[in-house]
């Protein structure tokens, strides 16, 4: 069952030592994808891990690129994304409205983090030439204060 919301008692600024942890606490299910969700139902979770150039994170809002066309060697963006699998499930969260939970890697005492940033909503996206030369998706996020 996929939890649209808070799960648990787990709250913005709590920390994670890893991806690991997030799947066992039930709070961001895969132990590598970027986004947890469903073209039917939506996105539940997202991870800002650093890995797409064209993320930006800031107290308004959240820029997020869409999943593929990176290569997982090297990391870099070598082809256009497509409009499916998780980039669907992001989609759907915008139609829906349905609240996201945000988790960014952060640099932290004893080494990198996962925090929780809290929930946001997906309010749009575009399909964009970005930094690296090819067509992404870039979803905005902007907080949900309603919870």
């Amino acid at each position: 069952m996929r939890i649209f919301g808070h799960v648990g008692t787990y709250r913005p600024g709590d920390l994670f030592a890893n991806r690991l942890e997030l799947s066992l606490t039930g709070l961001h299910k895969p132990r590598r994808a970027g986004v947890s969700g469903s073209q039917a139902e939506g996105a539940d979770s997202i991870v800002l891990a650093g890995a797409y150039e064209d993320d930006a994170f800031s107290e308004h809002e959240i820029i997020y690129s869409g999943s593929g066309g990176r290569d997982l060697q090297s990391g870099k963006q070598v082809a256009n994304q497509e409009m499916t699998g998780r980039n669907l499930a992001l989609c759907r969260s915008q139609e829906t409205g349905q609240p996201v939970r945000v988790f960014q890697r952060v640099a932290h005492d004893d080494g990198e983090k996962l925090r929780y940033e809290g929930l946001y909503r997906v309010v749009s996206h575009e399909y964009v030439r970005g930094k690296a030369g090819y067509q992404v998706f870039l979803f905005r996020l902007v907080p949900d204060i309603t919870f």
